[in-house]
């Protein structure tokens, strides 16, 4: 297994961060479909949190497990086309990146995308985990 930091470029923190927000607006609807059937709004609030940061790190778990080498092959089998990476230039100029293209999640590698997945997922759950942690304390 590769390091895992040693995966993780600049050019990712984008796609890592729209990821997150996907995930925590949809986690953040779970939980307010969760509050709005569940009795009792503060325990809901927080057993809804809870809930939401147990299956992102479950997700981030099988991701995990897919970045060191697991895969279901019947489902993945040439489901994406491979695209060259471009290249990036260090220092200059504001004015030198004016031109220069931004890397989306559907340009990264393999490997990078299901690197950003996992960082995404952690981030997300670390966020609803941090919120249920708040909600018990009050």
């Amino acid at each position: 297994m590769k390091k895992i930091l040693a995966i993780y470029k600049a050019y990712m923190v984008r796609p890592i961060l729209y990821q997150c927000v996907t995930r925590c607006a949809v986690a953040l609807a779970a939980v307010l479909v969760w509050d709005r059937f569940v009795p009792s709004s503060l325990l809901a609030v927080r057993d809804g949190c809870l809930a939401a940061a147990v299956i992102l790190l479950m997700m981030a778990w099988f991701v995990y497990l897919k970045l060191d080498g697991m895969m279901v092959h019947h489902l993945l089998e040439d489901r994406r086309k491979k695209k060259k990476k471009s290249k990036r230039r260090v220092g200059g100029d504001i004015a030198d990146y004016v031109d220069e293209h931004i890397v989306s999640f559907d340009e990264l590698e393999e490997g990078e995308q299901t690197a950003c997945r996992l960082a995404a997922d952690l981030l997300a759950a670390a966020l609803f985990l941090a919120a249920s942690l708040i909600a018990m304390a009050l």
